[in-house]
């Protein structure tokens, strides 16, 4: 009895020392969850404090630590300028002559502001040399530009004596290295965003001249061929309007897409803005799906009299034979039967048919660059036998007769059939799509087997057929809006009669079946394009 309420008080003892242990545990939790309340409050209350006040809002603006961060922002004027050009400071330039050259001057700005003043050689060569590249005849030569000027009386900033000596001298002027600076001409590096490799697109549909034919030949084919000219070529050729006569233009194609002008500043601003437009064009991305389906309607119509039973009973009568339950033949009666290639009908005359039924449809979605080619191929290669040529071979020293076994040569030729798809786009500024397109479709249909040659000596060889359709064309789309752009339409037909004479009548027995079948294919394009950086 004393043992076991030992054991009692133990365990109760254990239990208050859990619960004291679990109450801790819960306590410091809910601490540290009010401390973090109270840090949050007054995280939100000096937020809101900066956040109304001016002059904390102002305060926080400012960080006592050096730190970089953003885009270089140039000095002030008044740390890079000379006095005489950091204010508009009325200065007099003090000379003879009514008319001075740049050299006269830049010595006389020198003079007056102390400031260091620098001629590049090329703003000394005559301004004729950087007219504009128009085709003019040397009896209509270009007039001779001013090479002096007359500057302004009275006391005027210095930067406005500047601007009115460039004007008229076609030269430019700036502060650069401590001293004024007269110009004539820059150089600038402009970035193509274009693939150094060249792209070349050739595609051709039809038939050529048979360099084997005589008397009358004949070609109808159609044919896309891209130039062999680089991009960067072609971008060159089209700055040359841009450009000035004294101009320098190093475009090569290889393994970088930089273009390096030196011209006038203003040429090099006019050059800057078309090739922003060219980048912003040849980054456009087109995405394609090329869709081919094909529909096939069939028609089969069989009308056939059966005169088995009129043989065995002798009696003639009409009787319709039923799809669902076949009619009993021990009756005296005459069948007109009327079958189709699936199922039979209920009427003597019937037939069935099936209206646009999808035979097949294929779906080729690409991506490409503006004014990129590309082309996918889906392709099958086999090998036949195209020809077999047999000789008959003596021994040496026998002589050759009937039995001797001839020599086979065969020759093998290899096809290729498939699915060639060429799409070449050229996006527009306005997003319409000009798009040159090739397609062509090869099937090769089951090999034939055709023998040859007597019974001993039987050669056996293979015949191809091969069925295709394609198309070579231009067109022009629009963004989002699919577009039939080809397709194919062949009907045919076939009628055959069973009679049992030939000009006997179908009462005494025969049958006529006529079958229609309409392939309809129809190509369709639908253009999507994503603006380019």
């Amino acid at each position: 009895m004393k043992s076991g309420l030992r054991v009692s008080v133990c365990l109760v003892q254990v239990s208050l020392l859990c619960g004291c242990a679990l109450h801790k545990r819960l306590q410091d939790q809910v601490d540290v969850a009010t401390k973090e309340q109270s840090e949050i409050t007054r995280q939100h209350q000096q937020f809101r404090r900066i956040a109304t006040h001016k002059s904390e809002k102002h305060r926080s603006q400012q960080v006592n630590r050096p730190w970089l961060v953003g885009r270089a922002v140039p000095l002030a004027r008044e740390f890079t300028l000379p006095p005489a050009l950091r204010a508009r400071i009325d200065t007099t330039l003090m000379y003879r002559d009514g008319r001075i050259d740049l050299p006269t001057l830049a010595e006389r700005i020198t003079r007056a502001t102390g400031i260091a003043v620098r001629i590049r050689p090329e703003a000394l060569l005559p301004a004729e040399n950087f007219l504009p590249r128009l085709t003019v005849t040397q009896s209509n030569g270009a007039a001779a530009m001013p090479h002096t000027i007359t500057l302004l009386q009275g006391s005027y900033p210095l930067s406005d004596v500047l601007d009115t000596a460039s004007r008229r001298l076609s030269v430019h002027w700036r502060y650069h290295d401590r001293a004024i600076e007269f110009f004539r001409t820059q150089t600038r590096v402009f970035d193509l965003r274009l693939l150094t490799l060249s792209a070349q697109a050739d595609a051709r549909l039809g038939r050529s001249v048979s360099a084997k034919g005589a008397g009358f030949d004949h070609s109808s084919r159609t044919s896309l061929t891209t130039s062999a000219q680089h991009v960067m070529d072609a971008v060159k050729s089209r700055l040359e309007p841009f450009l000035s006569r004294a101009a320098v233009v190093a475009a090569q194609p290889g393994a970088s897409s930089s273009i390096v002008i030196t011209d006038l500043p203003e040429v090099l601003s006019q050059i800057a803005t078309y090739l922003d437009r060219e980048n912003r064009i040849l980054t456009k991305r087109v995405r394609l799906v090329f869709e081919e389906i094909t529909i096939v309607t069939n028609e089969d119509s069989e009308l056939g009299l059966d005169w088995e039973t009129v043989f065995a009973h002798g009696k003639l009568a009409l009787g319709l034979a039923s799809s669902a339950g076949a009619a009993s033949v021990t009756s005296t009666q005459a069948r007109l039967a009327a079958s189709t290639s699936a199922a039979r009908s209920q009427a003597v005359l019937s037939a069935l048919s099936k209206y646009g039924t999808i035979l097949r449809h294929v779906t080729i979605p690409v991506l490409t660059l503006n004014r990129r080619p590309v082309t996918h191929a889906v392709r099958t290669t086999f090998t036949y036998i195209d020809q077999v040529k047999a000789s008959a071979h003596a021994a040496s020293g026998q002589i050759a007769n009937h039995s001797s076994n001839p020599s086979v040569s065969v020759t093998q030729k290899e096809e290729t059939v498939g699915a060639f798809l060429t799409l070449l786009p050229d996006v527009q500024e306005d997003d319409q799509i000009l798009l040159s397109v090739a397609y062509d479709n090869t099937v090769a249909q089951p090999l034939k087997s055709i023998v040859v040659g007597q019974e001993s000596n039987r050669l056996q060889i293979q015949q191809i057929t091969i069925d295709g359709h394609g198309t070579v064309q231009q067109v022009a789309l629009k963004a989002g809006q699919p577009m039939l752009i080809s397709g194919f339409d062949s009907q045919n037909e076939a009628t055959d009669r069973s009679r049992v004479a030939a000009p006997a009548p179908l009462a005494f027995g025969g049958g006529d079946r006529l079958k229609k079948g309409r392939t309809v294919t129809l190509i369709m394009l639908t253009a999507h394009v994503e603006e380019g950086f």
